[in-house]
């Protein structure tokens, strides 16, 4: 059945007896990825080196009693482990409609990504009550609070608005990477879940990576405001492997300047359109969105957004550049910006 983030939430906090799987699929991967983690974290014992039994789907569409197999093993310390499956689609089908017409055993959760229109497994997984399915789309910056706080809920943390969307757009909305910052910032306020601590958009500024005042509130900001310098030394220090975050950090800033920039284009002076934007920017941000509104055009931002969402693409196809592409895309964008900045300011 379709299940939303409270009930992966209560199920990552007690299996029940009669869940057989735990569908998470859609375009969010970071999303469903970090429900995964959360879920087998009730199994993960250090005295139990196999509490998670790792399958792929590939081989189960290949071997489908492969899964029944993995949920009917019994542990030889005596605990039920959990079936993680990696890369379902429906070439799996099979291997699940098996696993629900056999007696019941480990609970498994597989990650799905995103399925096609009309797939079998998602059509199979909504009906089902042996299944809870949660999708999770690509989020919004509406959607930083409401992503703060769950975890935050999780770590004792308690952010506040700024805290949350300072702390989204640093993390590029990634998920994951929220998560790893709202843990080491629970640990830096001593917080926990039975006495929560509440975090403020100073703490974030001051901890969070990419977070900070001297890099304006991350690599987005350097980008979209054509500071070359300052996008060059915070790209030479990403974190290998978080390309395609970065890649969507600026993709957010310049759906958010597409948005405003309607505004502008309508007459609206750029000041009073970032002052009424909704959901409020950040105000520490404020100054250099008015400049960056000033300097990029509409055709311009949908050029940049058509170069990002090529840069992922081309990220995710085999034998690509990887990190060096998404470097690429990104230098060449705040070489633009940089020139757009001047001659907004000579004219």
């Amino acid at each position: 059945m379709k299940a939303d983030t409270a009930r992966i939430a209560a199920i990552a906090r007690r299996w029940p007896d009669d869940l057989r799987l735990v569908l998470l699929h859609g375009p969010d991967g970071a999303a469903s990825r970090d429900h995964a983690d959360a879920l087998a974290r009730q199994f993960a014992d250090a005295g139990n080196p196999m509490a998670v039994e790792t399958l792929h789907g590939a081989s189960l569409a290949a071997d489908p009693q492969a899964l029944v197999a993995a949920a009917g093993a019994m542990s030889m310390f005596g605990d039920r482990t959990l079936v993680r499956v990696e890369g379902l689609d429906d070439n799996g089908l099979d291997a699940v409609e098996a696993l629900l017409a056999g007696p019941p055993g480990n609970p498994v959760v597989a990650l799905a990504g995103s399925l096609k229109k009309g797939s079998k497994l998602q059509a199979l997984a909504d009906r089902s009550p042996a299944i809870a399915a949660l999708i999770s789309y690509e989020p919004s910056a509406r959607d930083a609070g409401r992503l703060a706080s769950d975890i935050g809920a999780e770590l004792g943390l308690r952010p506040t608005r700024d805290a949350a969307m300072l702390l989204f757009e640093a993390a590029g909305g990634d998920r994951m990477v929220m998560r790893r910052e709202l843990e080491k910032l629970g640990l830096y306020l001593d917080a926990t879940p039975d006495r929560p601590r509440p975090l403020e958009a100073d703490a974030v500024a001051a901890l969070a990576a990419g977070a900070g005042d001297a890099d304006q509130f991350g690599l987005a900001g350097a980008i979209a405001g054509g500071h070359v310098d300052q996008a060059a030394d915070l790209l030479a220090r990403l974190t290998p492997g978080l390309g395609i975050v970065a890649l969507r950090a600026v993709e957010r800033r310049m759906m958010l300047l597409l948005s405003l920039r309607s505004a502008v284009d309508g007459g609206a002076a750029p000041r009073a359109v970032v002052e009424a934007a909704r959901p409020p920017i950040f105000w520490k941000e404020k100054d250099a969105m008015v400049a960056e509104l000033g300097a990029w055009t509409t055709p311009a931002l949908a050029a940049a957004l058509a170069d990002l969402l090529g840069a992922e693409r081309g990220i995710k196809a085999r034998g690509s550049l990887g990190e060096t592409l998404a470097h690429a895309t990104l230098l060449d964008l705040v070489r633009r910006a940089a020139v757009a900045r001047r001659r907004a300011g000579s004219a």
